[in-house]
């Protein structure tokens, strides 16, 4: 059980990347958000695990809807 007496919560959280170029004269800065998924979901998430996925995202009513479709290679139809 955590703190807020809910089974499972997760947050998004927000976090600056940076990269140095030009042999460090220079910092490209950007934002990028995660998004933990717990453990108890680990069989659902495997088959997508390493693949590039498709994201939609929707707000419906108060919830938040995230679909992640993989995307087929050609390599993968061989």
């Amino acid at each position: 059980m955590n703190p807020h007496g809910q089974e499972h919560v997760i947050r998004i959280r927000k976090k600056l990347k940076q990269n140095y170029y030009c042999h460090g004269k220079g910092i490209y800065r950007r934002e990028q958000l995660e998004l933990t998924i717990p453990a108890k979901f680990k069989d659902l998430v495997e088959p997508f695990l390493n693949k590039d996925l498709k994201i939609d995202a929707r707000v419906e009513g108060n919830s938040m809807i995230i679909e992640a479709k993989p995307i087929e290679s050609p390599s993968e139809n061989v």
